[in-house]
């Protein structure tokens, strides 16, 4: 999309926000509103050692900053109609991405290139039924984010989208059940490429009113034609939402299917975690988790086990665990203890959790009305490991999130991971530090 196109859509958003009447649609009037907003997001990157893990190799040593702006329009119409449409840009600064050092290379969340992150049109009650169906571009995330979390997440793109339908019933008081289907990548448009990534399924949830409980239940099937991968999810979560006292959460999924290269796919997942927040000053939140994802067990060659992440990826844990799991082929230094760690995806830079056992202690506290501050340390181990070398290291990181104003939000990220001998000897430290400005309008 052209500069000058993005400049036209603008000004006609900006219009069409102008001369639209300021009644609101979902209070049933008749009358249509538009409004209009935006975000500018600017990060600025320190990254060390994050795939080679190797401090005398400087090809992942990076000091660089990321920048993102979106502008979007909704309109609520009448009968319970929606439409929304966000365009936005993501790039890691001019040059950053062309081959031969400029911008020629055009591609969405790294160049200067202006791409449609959301365009989507929903209709609450449709047919007089106690559905909402939502067609077009769209941002997913399902509970703590295991198998639906990212999207076109690429690269640290919080770009999230999928294309395709959603449709919830809430019939049932306290319940909804949504049933999914999404393309993650068209590719060739001719069936007999066999080369489509999609994702469909069920997704029930349970919310009884007035309580923090949660219960959700789900099938989820991804399929990958050009790796002959077919994999269904079933899975389960049991929790109590944040609040005063006692929250927690219990979540475990079985997988099965056809994997990559003819192999048949049985794989598991569990996550657990636990906290509790005090009453007084800070409201001071000491928590606890273990996170277990299977591992491919070299023994059974017609069978792969390590844990198929779907779109679980970022945000989904931290940023340098997402960095630490990218796909990157050989390139990545995970391929020493997990050789099979990418085969189950047929994108680079898409994040690969799996074969990872991770437990966690942290502290999340709020000093002040404005400020909040999380603190943790975790210690990570491979499920499986070719030469039985399973210790990843261990991992802390420090976030930091200030409210400067209603709009503007200031962030500091901080983590190091020091190495196990799951790398091998000679491993270096790896490294993570980034501040991030966030206005919204």
């Amino acid at each position: 999309m052209s500069i000058r196109t993005c400049m036209s859509l603008a000004f006609a958003f900006m219009v069409l926000a102008h001369g639209a009447p300021a009644v609101s649609a979902g209070n049933g009037s008749e009358d249509p509103q538009l409004t209009f907003g935006g975000q500018v997001r600017v990060r600025g990157y320190t990254l060390e050692n994050m795939w080679d893990i190797d401090g005398d190799a400087d090809g992942d040593k990076w000091s660089v900053m990321r920048n993102r702006a979106r502008i979007h329009a909704r309109a609520d119409l009448p009968r319970g109609v929606r439409g929304f449409v966000r365009i936005a840009n993501q790039n890691w600064g001019t040059g950053v991405t062309g081959a031969e050092g400029d911008d020629r290379w055009e591609v969405d969340n790294k160049s200067g290139k202006t791409f449609v992150d959301a365009a989507w049109l929903e209709v609450d009650e449709a047919f007089g039924l106690p559905m909402t169906v939502r067609l077009g571009r769209q941002d997913l995330f399902y509970g703590s984010g295991l198998l639906i979390a990212d999207g076109q997440s690429q690269l640290a793109s919080t770009a999230n989208y999928l294309d395709g339908a959603w449709l919830r019933w809430s019939g049932l008081a306290g319940t909804t059940v949504d049933l999914l289907h999404f393309k993650d990548e068209e590719n060739a448009r001719a069936d007999a490429a066999h080369d489509d990534v999609t994702l469909s399924g069920v997704y029930a949830s349970r919310r009884p009113a007035g309580g923090r409980g949660v219960g959700d239940l789900y099938a989820l099937r991804r399929s990958d034609q050009a790796l002959g991968l077919d994999v269904w999810t079933l899975g389960a979560r049991l929790g109590r939402e944040r609040g005063p006292g006692l929250d927690y959460q219990l979540e475990g999924a079985l997988q099965g299917g056809d994997h990559a290269a003819g192999r048949t796919h049985e794989a598991f997942a569990g996550d657990i975690r636990a906290g509790y927040t005090f009453d007084g000053t800070g409201s001071p939140r000491p928590y606890a988790s273990f996170v277990a994802l299977s591992g491919d067990d070299p023994a059974t060659a017609g069978t792969n086990e390590r844990w198929d992440v779907g779109y679980g990826g970022w945000p989904r844990y931290d940023d340098l665990l997402a960095w630490l799991y990218i796909n990157l082929g050989a390139g990545n230094a995970m391929s020493g203890y997990d050789p099979v760690y990418a085969d189950g995806s047929s994108r680079t830079g898409e994040v690969v959790y799996g074969n990872l056992l991770m437990t966690t202690l942290g502290l999340d506290l709020e000093p002040s009305r404005d400020l909040r501050l999380d603190v943790s340390v975790s210690r990570l181990r491979a499920h499986t490991a070719p030469g039985g070398a399973l210790d990843i290291g261990t991992y802390a990181r420090l976030r930091a999130r200030y409210v400067y104003s209603p709009q503007l939000t200031l962030s500091l990220f901080a983590a190091v991971l020091d190495p196990g001998d799951a790398y091998g000897p000679g491993a270096d430290r790896v490294h993570e530090l980034y501040w991030e400005t966030l206005l919204s309008f």
